[in-house]
């Protein structure tokens, strides 16, 4: 897709869309027929034109500017660091040893095993 993107010029939204693809700095290199150099250049220029500071980011500014996504990925990515550390209280829950879920299960256990022995 070769739209122009707000102030970038047209090397600038090429190698941002290819940066978007997932694209390394070798290969846009390679693909676009120029210098690696000079694709580091064009993405000092962009990253200061968009303000951003990652080859993953620029992609993903590309993205959310090229298809119109009014996706807010500082708040996306809090939201997922948020259902991580979620994940991993739910998973220290469990497996905890003064865990009341499981102490109430081997209080359960010992009293079945005290019966059956009675």
């Amino acid at each position: 897709m070769q739209a122009k993107v707000d102030n970038l010029t047209k090397r600038e939204t090429q190698v941002a869309g290819l940066a978007a693809c997932g694209l390394a700095k070798k290969e846009m290199a390679d693909r676009l027929g120029v210098c690696y150099g000079t694709i580091n250049i064009q993405l000092d220029r962009a990253y200061k034109k968009t303000g951003t500071s990652k080859l993953n980011e620029l992609g993903s500014w590309w993205l959310n500017r090229v298809f119109a996504l009014n996706i807010d990925f500082k708040e996306l990515q809090k939201r997922i660091i948020a259902i991580c550390f979620l994940g991993l209280m739910i998973v220290h829950i469990t497996l905890s040893d003064n865990n009341t879920f499981r102490s109430g299960r081997r209080v359960r256990i010992e009293i079945e095993r005290a019966e059956r022995i009675e």
